[in-house]
């Protein structure tokens, strides 16, 4: 993960049994005008349960779209993405996010990941949204998972 980053103090990981299990942690730089936001949560429901999942992480996200699905060798995953403009104080700061359940074909497993980021400064932000995707993306991919046997 990214070589700055730092645990979220809101909360950066939690475990719930066999339920689930999440970490969250951001990258930021007030100076370089950056925020980024990762949120990975493991799910014990794999893609039989997949309606259920993605219902479940577009609320969490407020989200009511579709979702795009992409197959890789050993894994599926279900992607969307949005923006949101916020304004406060006669500042606009525009939100990214890339979502996605991530889940390894023929396992009952998943993965939800969610890639945030704005620019603190959006007048001077130099992110760009498409080499975004294609991180995020990158990043999702690159989710293994280990069998039990």
């Amino acid at each position: 993960f990214p070589e700055n980053a730092e645990m979220d103090s809101g909360g950066f990981y939690e475990r719930n049994k066999d339920q689930f299990e999440s970490l969250s942690f951001v990258d930021y730089s007030r100076e370089e005008n950056y925020n980024y936001t990762y949120d990975v949560m493991y799910s014990p429901y794999g893609e039989k349960d997949i309606d259920i999942n993605l219902e479940s992480l577009s609320t969490k996200v407020g989200y009511s779209g579709d979702y795009q699905k992409i197959d890789d060798e050993n894994t599926r995953i279900y992607l969307a993405e949005e923006q949101q403009l916020f304004e406060e104080d006669d500042r606009k700061r525009t939100v990214y996010r890339f979502f996605s359940y991530i889940v390894p074909k023929g396992g009952n497993v998943g993965i939800e990941y969610i890639y945030s980021f704005h620019c603190f400064n959006e007048k001077e932000c130099k992110i760009d949204p498409k080499k975004e995707k294609e991180k995020a993306l990158m990043l999702m991919k690159s989710v293994e998972f280990i069998k039990n046997e």
